[in-house]
């Protein structure tokens, strides 16, 4: 069983794919802020001798590195510090890996694409540095990712959604101007599980389902089946539509595989959210 090191554990997408691959594998969880599990260890990130000493602790064959700033609104008043996990972290995460053999697997974002700010300049800059690993690297490229998971109180687009739910909203708002092709979270954990079984590695991959939706469509979808109202708004997001090659990701053939097998997986997810616990 492959010993796994994840950073970021109690994050939206990192408590999912924990989640999903914990029986399957010896995962150590991660976090600075939000101890989601009692078994997950606090890291700083930002501190090099700390990033070193865990890598000789833990020993990891795979290092699985989530934990960023998941927005350029956090880089506002707060430069430093978002340079300092969004980058110069991965240049510790990277050194060690190489020092010892590692193998890494990095959460990039589609925003590396077409990089028009921080956020996008520097996940471009960071998988540029993760193809500096020598033992094997895997970029996950995702979109907007939907889906539910552990930590439900992150301010990720999908929590807004449930937590139209949980706060009992009769009528909501959604924006329609965003274009854009929805990341379902299990999918990721599927392509890393597949990746290792398989032993495939230096590799970009894409992760989304090639069907262009807005944000109120997904939120509508969903959230009518919860008798909730969903009215549009245009907030005048002009974000192209990713052009990548999805034909590595087709072939894994991975459940759901269309839009409308997704919304309907996630709704199931919701009715039975008793399920993701840590």
């Amino acid at each position: 069983m492959n010993k796994i090191l994840m950073t970021g554990a109690s994050s939206y997408v990192g408590a999912r794919i924990y989640f999903d691959l914990k029986d399957k594998y010896d995962i150590v969880g991660t976090y600075f802020n939000n101890p989601l599990s009692k078994s997950f260890i606090k890291l700083n990130l930002t501190d090099k001798e700390a990033v070193k000493k865990i890598f000789k602790d833990i020993k990891p064959e795979i290092v699985i590195h989530i934990a960023n700033f998941p927005s350029p609104k956090n880089a506002v008043n707060n430069e430093k510090n978002y340079i300092a996990l969004n980058d110069k972290a991965t240049q510790y995460l990277v050194e060690n890996a190489n020092n010892v053999g590692v193998k890494v697997i990095f959460t990039s974002s589609l925003a590396a694409e077409n990089p028009d700010n921080i956020y996008g300049k520097l996940k471009l800059k960071s998988e540029g540095i993760i193809k500096g690993i020598k033992n094997g690297y895997l970029i996950l490229r995702p979109s907007m990712i939907v889906g539910f998971s552990p930590n439900t109180a992150n301010d990720r687009p999908f929590n807004r959604i449930l937590r139209c739910l949980d706060d009992k909203t009769k009528i909501a708002q959604f924006d329609t101007s965003w274009k854009l092709q929805p990341t379902y979270v299990g999918h990721l954990s599927q392509v890393i599980d597949k990746v290792i079984q398989n032993n495939t590695w230096n590799k970009t991959i894409p992760v989304f389902i090639d069907e262009i939706v807005s944000q109120y469509q997904i939120a509508y979808d969903i959230l009518s089946q919860f008798d909730v109202v969903v009215n549009p708004i245009d907030l005048k997001r002009d974000i192209p539509p990713s052009n990548d090659d999805l034909s590595y990701f087709l072939s894994l053939n991975l459940a759901p595989k269309s839009y409308k097998e997704m919304i309907n997986v996630i709704v199931e997810e919701i009715k039975n959210r008793g399920k993701f616990k840590l």
